[in-house]
Protein backbone atom coordinates (compact mmCIF):
# COMPACT_ATOMS: atom_id res chain seq x y z
CA UNK A 1 0.00 0.00 0.00
CA UNK A 2 1.08 3.36 -0.88
CA UNK A 3 1.31 6.05 1.65
CA UNK A 4 0.09 9.48 0.15
CA UNK A 5 3.17 12.18 0.67
CA UNK A 6 1.42 15.33 2.53
CA UNK A 7 2.55 18.87 1.24
CA UNK A 8 5.74 20.75 2.89
CA UNK A 9 4.74 21.90 6.32
CA UNK A 10 4.67 25.65 7.05
CA UNK A 11 7.77 27.67 7.23
CA UNK A 12 8.39 29.98 9.87
CA UNK A 13 8.54 33.69 8.47
CA UNK A 14 8.05 37.51 9.87
CA UNK A 15 4.74 39.94 8.98
CA UNK A 16 5.58 43.40 8.50
CA UNK A 17 3.19 46.00 8.97
CA UNK A 18 3.75 49.41 7.94
CA UNK A 19 0.31 51.81 8.22
CA UNK A 20 1.34 55.52 6.73
CA UNK A 21 -0.08 58.27 5.49
CA UNK A 22 -1.69 57.40 1.71
CA UNK A 23 0.57 60.49 0.82
CA UNK A 24 4.14 57.87 1.22
CA UNK A 25 1.87 54.73 -0.92
CA UNK A 26 4.55 55.21 -3.42
CA UNK A 27 8.10 55.81 -2.29
CA UNK A 28 7.11 52.93 0.92
CA UNK A 29 6.25 50.90 -2.01
CA UNK A 30 9.48 51.27 -3.76
CA UNK A 31 11.63 51.26 -0.23
CA UNK A 32 9.63 47.95 0.67
CA UNK A 33 10.95 46.29 -2.82
CA UNK A 34 14.47 47.92 -2.77
CA UNK A 35 15.13 46.80 0.77
CA UNK A 36 14.58 43.17 -0.23
CA UNK A 37 10.82 41.89 -0.11
CA UNK A 38 9.51 40.04 -3.08
CA UNK A 39 6.22 41.51 -3.25
CA UNK A 40 3.73 43.47 -0.60
CA UNK A 41 -0.30 43.60 -0.03
CA UNK A 42 -1.04 47.43 0.62
CA UNK A 43 -5.33 48.94 1.22
CA UNK A 44 -6.52 51.95 3.10
CA UNK A 45 -7.20 52.16 6.48
CA UNK A 46 -8.87 53.98 9.01
CA UNK A 47 -8.45 53.75 12.96
CA UNK A 48 -7.73 55.51 16.00
CA UNK A 49 -4.22 55.94 17.91
CA UNK A 50 -2.15 57.76 19.86
CA UNK A 51 -2.21 60.14 17.06
CA UNK A 52 -5.96 60.78 16.67
CA UNK A 53 -8.70 59.60 15.02
CA UNK A 54 -7.79 58.93 11.38
CA UNK A 55 -10.95 58.28 9.09
CA UNK A 56 -12.27 58.92 5.50
CA UNK A 57 -14.37 62.59 6.31
CA UNK A 58 -11.25 64.34 5.26
CA UNK A 59 -9.48 63.71 2.03
CA UNK A 60 -6.27 64.08 3.66
CA UNK A 61 -6.39 61.93 6.16
CA UNK A 62 -6.15 58.31 4.87
CA UNK A 63 -3.93 56.22 5.73
CA UNK A 64 -2.91 53.17 3.79
CA UNK A 65 -1.34 49.64 5.33
CA UNK A 66 1.15 47.53 3.80
CA UNK A 67 1.87 44.21 4.89
CA UNK A 68 5.10 42.12 3.78
CA UNK A 69 5.84 38.29 4.00
CA UNK A 70 9.51 37.82 4.44
CA UNK A 71 12.36 36.85 6.43
CA UNK A 72 13.71 38.10 9.45
CA UNK A 73 16.59 39.77 7.66
CA UNK A 74 14.22 41.76 4.79
CA UNK A 75 11.92 43.13 7.99
CA UNK A 76 14.86 43.97 9.60
CA UNK A 77 16.30 45.85 6.69
CA UNK A 78 12.29 46.86 5.52
CA UNK A 79 11.90 48.12 9.25
CA UNK A 80 15.23 50.33 9.29
CA UNK A 81 14.48 51.91 5.95
CA UNK A 82 10.81 52.95 6.72
CA UNK A 83 11.53 54.44 10.03
CA UNK A 84 15.05 56.42 9.53
CA UNK A 85 13.93 57.93 6.05
CA UNK A 86 9.93 58.46 7.13
CA UNK A 87 9.26 57.94 11.12
CA UNK A 88 10.21 61.32 12.07
CA UNK A 89 8.57 63.49 9.43
CA UNK A 90 5.27 61.25 8.73
CA UNK A 91 2.55 59.53 10.75
CA UNK A 92 3.44 56.25 10.75
CA UNK A 93 3.45 53.16 12.72
CA UNK A 94 5.61 50.48 12.12
CA UNK A 95 6.49 46.63 13.49
CA UNK A 96 6.60 43.14 12.59
CA UNK A 97 5.05 39.99 13.87
CA UNK A 98 6.02 36.20 14.19
CA UNK A 99 3.88 34.04 11.71
CA UNK A 100 3.72 30.98 9.56
CA UNK A 101 3.34 30.65 5.91
CA UNK A 102 2.91 28.04 3.81
CA UNK A 103 5.45 27.74 0.79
Amino acid sequence: MKTCTSSPGPHQGVVVVVIAEAELESVLRDEILAAGAKGYTVGEVRGRGNRGLRDDRLLLSNNVRFEVLCDVSTAHRVLATVLERYGQHYGLVAYALPTWALP
